[in-house]
């Protein structure tokens, strides 16, 4: 079964992100960060499409400028006022007549079985969800696009996830719900996530970056930003 697989994003340095980071790590940290996590959920998207879609905000902004080194895409600019609106906007405006997954760069560990998972949930049902343990969801994967969806849930609320799958329930949608993925919103997120990967943390939010970490400014500038593995 084809899959057309969406990457919703914020570019950075054109809107905030990671803004729960700022208070620990600071803007161009959280940026860093964001950008890596964006490379690792393209890595993953790429195991089912070549060439998945970038879907962007700003509409104006040059994503090729604002996440060098992002690789072989489709690019798409998405117009909204929220993430709802953007969603629905990059569904509707990305279908190419196949089943859709959509992900943020918010959940950059999320294992390719959960998307293998998703696609094959399309068979009996109209909509998958992936919750993300914290009210939202890491994962949404549909087999058309629906119209009005921007008005099913909040974006960022704690029960988008719950408000989607009630909303899609009631346009008669069969709707299955995997097992949770975490996403990362938090410095306690972060955390977690380096653990998960078992890398070291060189975002650790008590602490300075080390000389060696990627993650400094002049590596974040040439985007070099996966971070380095501990010494074993």
């Amino acid at each position: 079964m084809s899959t057309t697989v969406l990457v919703l994003t914020k570019l950075p340095g054109h809107l905030p992100v990671k803004t729960r980071l700022h208070p620990e790590l600071g803007p161009e940290r959280s940026r860093a960060i964001y950008r890596w996590m964006l490379r690792r959920t393209l890595a993953t998207a790429r195991c089912f499409e070549a060439a998945p879609t970038l879907a962007y905000s700003p509409p104006d902004a040059d994503p090729r400028r604002a996440l060098p080194g992002i690789g072989t895409c489709r690019f798409l600019p998405t117009l909204g006022t929220n993430g709802s609106s953007c969603l629905e906007y990059a569904l509707c405006a990305g279908y190419r007549g196949e089943p859709m997954i959509a992900l943020g760069g918010d959940a950059p560990d999320l294992p390719v079985r959960w998307l293998r998972a998703l696609r094959q949930a399309l068979g009996p049902c109209d909509a998958a969800l992936v919750p993300s343990g914290d009210g939202g969801f890491s994962a949404l994967a549909l087999r058309r696009p629906l119209a009005g969806l921007a008005e099913a849930f909040g974006f960022g609320s704690d029960d988008a996830c719950a408000a989607l799958e009630r909303w899609l329930r009631s346009r008669g949608q069969r709707v299955a719900v995997l097992p949770a993925w975490p996403d990362v919103d938090t410095p306690d997120d972060l955390r977690a996530l380096y653990d998960r990967l078992g890398e070291s943390r060189p975002m650790r939010p008590t602490a300075p970056p080390r000389p060696s970490s990627p993650l400094t400014a002049s590596a974040a500038a040439s985007g070099a930003l996966r971070p380095a593995r501990s010494a074993r």
